[in-house]
């Protein structure tokens, strides 16, 4: 709850604030990082994502309701053999330690989905940006049809570099039509 209030917080602040100790490679990223708890990895304010498998053409698209205003529409053809069949990869900056917690808070709503309640289906776990893929974290979430931050916390079981690691955002699991906006992956250590 504290990290859902922070992030709606965020859209009410000015991002071009100073700081007095900068972990962040720009201005904007670092007063996201001190609004949220633990240390900020993924950069938010872009989508610079990689999008795979079986899916019609995503696109960038308007979300007033959300902090960034911004989503990325993305429409699962056919449901998968696995969830993995269609997907996004986000990337992460920096290195991380196994034993350590990841929150990876995201923006999400279902336009359309073909289950039996309606919710979109999406896995999120965080893994390897190379073959075999391996990860840790796995959660399987419904999306709502409206907007709504999603929280996926988990413990990490490996140690990957900088620039070696994506949250991967696994859609496979029903045709459906997802929108997912802001996305904040955060270390918050050890305890």
């Amino acid at each position: 709850m504290i990290i859902r209030n922070t992030i709606i917080a965020l859209s009410a602040i000015s991002l071009a604030a100073g700081t007095a100790t900068a972990k962040q490679p720009n201005a904007i990223l670092q007063a996201i990082d001190d609004a949220l708890p633990g240390t900020l990895i993924n950069d938010p304010t872009v989508v610079d994502w990689v999008v795979y498998g079986n899916n019609r053409k995503p696109k960038q698209v308007a979300a007033p309701e959300t902090p960034g205003q911004f989503a990325m529409q993305l429409k699962v053809a056919k449901k998968g053999a696995a969830k993995h069949d269609m997907g996004v990869n986000v990337p992460i900056r920096t290195g991380i330690i196994s034993g350590n917690m990841i929150t990876v808070a995201f923006w999400a709503k279902a336009t359309k989905a073909d289950t039996a309640d309606g919710n979109g289906v999406v896995g999120v776990r965080i893994n390897e940006d190379k073959a075999p893929y391996d990860g840790f974290g796995d959660q399987d979430m419904k999306i709502g049809t409206d907007w709504k931050l999603y929280e996926a916390k988990m413990r990490s079981t490996m140690t990957l570099g900088a620039g070696q690691a994506v949250v991967g955002f696994q859609l496979a699991g029903a045709k459906q039509t997802i929108e997912i906006g802001q996305i904040y992956v955060l270390d918050m250590g050890a305890s």
